[in-house]
């Protein structure tokens, strides 16, 4: 299963976990059956609010699911029409903790209730 993580940096898996899928610097491709594991900057980061479209991006690229601290309700909706999972990441602080909790199956899906409505929304 292919898995996208947002970040706020490239150091592999220590990498910090963006606090909002869109505007994150990095992201982080990971295959849960392999274990391979990539980070590829955000070319969209600096987007106006509501317009960015790394679910475009992911949906290209065979991605199952993405696991995040944060996301709007408009990523998450189009990411779920495309195929993709969305789950909340439950504050993790690194791409490792999200990924084990991941893999753990303690995550659970993104609902429109738990979509963020705005950048302070945690």
């Amino acid at each position: 299963m292919k898995v996208v993580i947002p970040l706020d940096e490239s150091a592999g898996q220590a990498s910090k976990v963006c606090e909002h899928f869109g505007s994150a610097p990095f992201f982080a491709v990971s295959d849960t059956e392999t274990g391979a594991f990539e980070i590829t900057a955000n070319g969209d980061s600096q987007h106006d609010h509501g317009q960015c479209t790394p679910a475009d991006v992911f949906t290209g690229m065979g991605v199952d699911a993405v696991i995040c601290n944060g996301i709007g309700a408009r990523a998450a909706s189009r990411l779920q029409m495309s195929g993709v999972a969305v789950y909340i990441a439950n504050h993790a602080r690194t791409a490792e903790e999200a990924l084990k909790r991941f893999n753990s199956g303690s995550l659970t899906q993104v609902t429109g209730q738990q979509a963020c409505q705005g950048h302070d929304c945690h």
